[in-house]
């Protein structure tokens, strides 16, 4: 009788440990989901015009934080566009940056770097600054874009 009784009680144990195991697993891919759901990023757009009649642009260098999928290095042709997406979320500021060299055939006539901001201020406030510019171009920028001219 007492076989009996350890038996059934060691089969109960194995019971216990199973449904704690369920029960456990289960609350923690609950959590999981909610930590993904706090995780989720927004964006904000920025684009750069090629307002000039001859000359291309030809990006020599992407850096910062960018959104996913981060940009390849591209050519933005005479009276063509390029669209960027900068991570944005609330509390933190983010910069993303580009440098374009200017050219005219196969030769470099100057360079410009452009940098989009998104703000931590509510709503997202985007700006757009010219860190540096030289050649024969010169540019008009708004919150979310940059338009680049012959002189």
């Amino acid at each position: 009788m007492s076989f009996i009784n350890g038996g059934m009680i060691l089969v109960l144990f194995i019971l216990l440990v199973i449904v704690t195991t369920f029960i456990y697993s289960s609350t923690q891919r609950d959590n999981q989901l909610d930590e993904d759901l706090t995780m989720i990023q927004v964006s904000k757009g920025f684009n750069i015009y090629n307002r000039t009649t001859n000359f291309t642009l030809v990006s020599i260098s992407l850096t910062g934080e960018f959104d996913r999928p981060f940009p390849p290095a591209h050519i933005i042709l005479p009276y063509r566009s390029y669209h960027f997406e900068v991570r944005t979320t609330p509390h933190k500021n983010y910069s993303a940056y580009v440098t374009y060299n200017v050219v005219s055939g196969d030769e470099t006539v100057g360079n410009i770097r452009i940098n989009m901001r998104t703000e931590d201020a509510a709503p997202t406030t985007p700006t757009t600054i010219v860190d540096f510019i030289n050649g024969p171009i010169r540019y008009e920028k708004g919150g979310t874009y940059v338009n680049i001219f012959d002189l």
